[in-house]
């Protein structure tokens, strides 16, 4: 019996840049099937072909190792357990598919680590090395932390700081829409070392960035945003 989504795999031909799109050979040969379904569109998933780097690899199995020395699992089993939870919760495919971390694609274990350093800052795991410095994307990351309530710089208990200076300086909090507005997630201590550097020098420092405030955020910290009219 078909299963009710098909999943096939094709090879990008070339590209037509006057309509700006992708020219795809698709085999397939049961017109039976494409008929009595109706087949007109199709979602399309583009394969990294890019190598993994040797600073990604070490990267995953750096933060890997700190979850298996904080659950007391082995190794080799947190390993594996990570990759098949991240293919189905973030994939939705099956163990036959399972990666390695030897070859897999750039951008599939980019998604990988996120997915792990995700689980580091919600859970708080310790780690024995700064945790910014193996986080690939910057903006995930800060927001994983604001979602979590965790300083993006230590880990600590955070509260929200605005990254907009203007904040506070005759502006009521309750009052203004801070729907957008860039924030980042900063335990008391940083808190201040962002107001006494000033926030351009403190991201510098950290090699860090903001997020904007989305309606998740806004109902985490309880701001005040303005609500939809329909």
């Amino acid at each position: 019996m078909k299963p009710s989504t098909e999943t096939l795999v094709g090879q990008i031909t070339g590209y037509d840049e006057k309509r700006g799109g992708i020219n795809i050979f698709l085999p397939y040969s049961d017109w039976p099937t494409l008929v009595r379904r109706g087949y007109k569109k199709c979602l399309i998933q583009l394969k990294d072909e890019r190598p993994l780097s040797h600073k990604q690899r070490n990267a995953c199995y750096a933060l890997l190792n700190a979850i298996s020395n904080w659950s007391g699992m082995d190794r080799a089993e947190t390993k594996e357990w990570f990759k098949l939870k991240y293919l189905a919760d973030e994939i939705a495919e099956t163990g036959e598919k399972i990666f390695s971390l030897s070859d897999a694609p750039m951008s599939l274990i980019c998604g990988f680590q996120r997915f792990i350093v995700d689980f580091i800052v919600r859970e708080g795991v310790p780690c024995n090395f700064d945790l910014l410095s193996y986080v690939d994307d910057i903006p995930a990351y800060v927001y994983s932390c604001l979602v979590n309530k965790k300083c993006l710089i230590c880990g600590k208990r955070a509260d929200l700081h605005h990254s907009d200076e203007k904040v506070g300086i005759g502006r009521n909090r309750d009052e203004i829409n801070h729907l957008d507005m860039p924030v980042q997630s900063l335990c008391r201590i940083h808190h201040e070392e962002a107001h006494t550097l000033g926030q351009k020098t403190f991201d510098e420092k950290y090699h860090i960035t903001s997020v904007p405030v989305d309606r998740t955020i806004a109902n985490i910290y309880r701001l005040h945003i303005e609500r939809s009219k329909t």
